[in-house]
């Protein structure tokens, strides 16, 4: 990722869906078996590996992480992104902007 590349809204959830992605395509699991072992829906995991939604809690990506065999800078990355991210769905939220039922701002 170029420097500055989360300073557009919308940046750091898309680059914390293409990081869900790429560690849920590293594990080699499907999406029901990776969501299944973190607790969390087929679905909602596909949402957030796509960028349509972004998760109100660190925790499931936290549970994806470990799952995927993250290490702590890596972890820590995923945490940052996660708040930038999570800054921008609330934003979206309070200037009305559609907000989906995972939490996440609507594509």
């Amino acid at each position: 990722m170029a420097d500055g590349a989360t300073d557009t809204p919308g940046a750091a959830a898309r680059e914390l869906a293409v990081r869900l992605e790429a560690l849920r395509t590293a594990s080699g699991r499907s999406y029901g078996a990776l969501a299944r072992r973190a607790g969390i829906g087929a679905a909602t995991l596909h949402r957030y590996c796509t960028g349509r939604t972004v998760p109100q809690e660190f925790a499931p990506v936290e549970r994806i992480a470990r799952l995927c065999g993250c290490g702590r800078e890596e972890a820590a990355e995923l945490y940052r992104l996660w708040v930038l991210a999570d800054a921008d769905r609330r934003t979206a939220g309070r200037s009305g902007g559609a907000v989906g039922r995972s939490g996440g701002a609507a594509a």
